[in-house]
Order: C-alpha cells, then structure tokens, then sequence
C-alpha cells in the first residue's frame, strides 16, 4: 500500500485500536481517559496523515502518535492540579481574611455595646454562663439578663447585617 486513505486508516485502526487503549488503560486506570485518548491518537494519526511514511511501520508511528498524546495529557493534568492547588491556596487564604475581618467586626461590634449588655453577652456566649448564673454574679434579675442578651443580639444582628452586605459590595 502506497497511499494513505481512509481504507488504509481503517485498517490500521482496527488492528491496533485494542492494544493502544490497553496501552492508555494501564497507565491511566481510567476507561473514561483510556477511551479519550486512543481516540485523540487516532485523530491525530489521521490529521497528519501527510507527515506518514510508508517506509516505517504504521504501529510505530502510531505509538509515537500515542506518546505524544500522552504527554500533552500528562502536562494538562499537571497544570490542573496546580491549577487548583492555587485556587485551594487562594480561597483558604480568603477564607483566612474573611475571618480575621469578622472577628475584627465582630469584637468593634461588640465594643459598641453598652458596658453591662457587653458583659452580659460575653458571660451568655463567649464564657458559657447561664442566664441564672449570670443574675447571680451581677446582682440582677434573670429577666433584666434576658433583656440584655436579646438587645445585645439586636444590636450586633444589625452591625453584622451592615458587615455583610459590604463584604458583598466589595467583592
């Protein structure tokens, strides 16, 4: 044969397409990429069909077809991985920020508390103290404990609020 045409093409697919995928198989543990890839050596094989020559044979060219495929997909997934490695790297970074910025927020938040509503929150849900406890220690009702949480918690919902959609603005 002298002329490469789709019958030769066609041939040379059906005598090696078997080991060629086997070939891609083994080396990726993937059917998905496996398939993927003996196809793209194919349509490469067939695009440049001009560069073939007659005088090596077609399973040779086809294999360094393979390799060559090969490579490319090796160099795409190393560039992907990468690729995402940065945008974990980034995104735990920004997440890193986002919560400096919140607690930042949230601590000048709590500033702007008036002085017994900052100490009763912070005894409520930073130590952990119950209400009762907390009456007991300050010297006031229960009631006037449940007033001071539930202000507290209006007053940093707004602030927190306000945070938000700036962050949202912001981005």
């Amino acid at each position: 044969m002298s002329e490469f045409d789709q019958a030769f093409f066609e041939s040379v697919f059906y005598k090696c397409y078997d080991r060629l995928y086997a070939g891609f198989l083994k080396k990726t543990r993937s059917e998905t990429i496996a398939t993927e890839l003996t196809q793209l050596t194919f349509i490469k094989f067939w695009e440049y069909r001009s560069s073939y020559t007659f005088e090596l044979p077609p399973e040779l060219q086809l294999n360094r077809k393979a390799k060559q495929v090969f490579i490319d997909w090796l160099r795409k997934e190393a560039y992907q991985r990468k690729l995402a490695a940065a945008l974990r790297e980034h995104s735990f970074s920004q997440q890193s920020e986002s919560k400096f910025e919140l607690n930042h927020t949230l601590q000048a938040a709590l500033d702007r508390l008036p002085p017994t509503r900052r100490k009763v929150f912070s005894l409520a849900y930073i130590e952990g103290f119950s209400h009762k406890e907390i009456a007991g220690l300050l010297g006031i009702s229960v009631k006037t404990v449940d007033a001071h949480v539930l202000k507290a918690l209006h007053q940093l919902r707004k602030i927190l609020a306000f945070y938000a959609v700036l962050c949202v603005i912001s981005q």
